[in-house]
């Protein structure tokens, strides 16, 4: 399969509060992965803020939650520590699935009960989409001028590879990402 294709996600939203959860869960989602960096929290910020934490502890109640980020330990361990009952997968080498596969099997679910949030579409769809995942959406970035160096350059592959796959499925772009552009 072309990897144009590999990069689509089931969904495009601004935030993570735009998700339609109900949705999610009369679909069979029994699990939410969550990407940290630009997701939840900006990468400048080091702890998730009381209202994120309030919000994430409310879906853990639904879902089972887990946050995934391709960070070292002391970053998620730091930014996740007010979080109560909810795991994290540290250097999960998204896009592979490593991480992913980790986070599976701390929740003890499978792939097809799983929806995967992130902000980018090189490493948290992608790996998606890889893993099989039920479902996948991507995020708006929360503050995009704060991005690693890395995935400065992810988000310009991103942005070919989406141009690719506008023309070359057009139908399936303009459905997922008709407010993608205007990020």
């Amino acid at each position: 399969m072309k990897i144009y294709k590999k990069v689509i996600p089931n969904e495009y939203v601004f935030t993570i509060r735009d998700i339609d959860y109900n949705k999610l869960k009369e679909q069979g989602i029994k699990a939410l992965f969550f990407d940290l960096d630009n997701t939840i929290i900006p990468y400048d910020v080091n702890v998730i803020s009381d209202v994120d934490k309030a919000f994430l502890e409310e879906l853990n109640k639904e879902f089972k939650v887990l946050v995934i980020s391709n960070s070292r330990k002391k970053r998620v361990s730091t930014a996740t520590k007010p979080l109560e009952g909810i795991p994290y997968v540290k250097f999960a080498r998204k896009p592979l699935k490593f991480g992913f596969k980790k986070g599976l099997k701390l929740l003890n679910v499978k792939p097809s009960e799983v929806c995967i949030i992130g902000d980018q579409v090189m490493t948290d769809i992608l790996g998606a989409n890889r893993l099989k995942a039920k479902y996948s959406i991507l995020v708006k970035p929360v503050k995009q001028r704060s991005d690693h160096i890395l995935t400065r350059f992810n988000r310009r592959v991103e942005r070919y590879l989406l141009k690719k796959a506008k023309r070359k499925m057009p139908e399936v772009y303009e459905k997922v990402f008709e407010n993608y552009e205007g990020k």
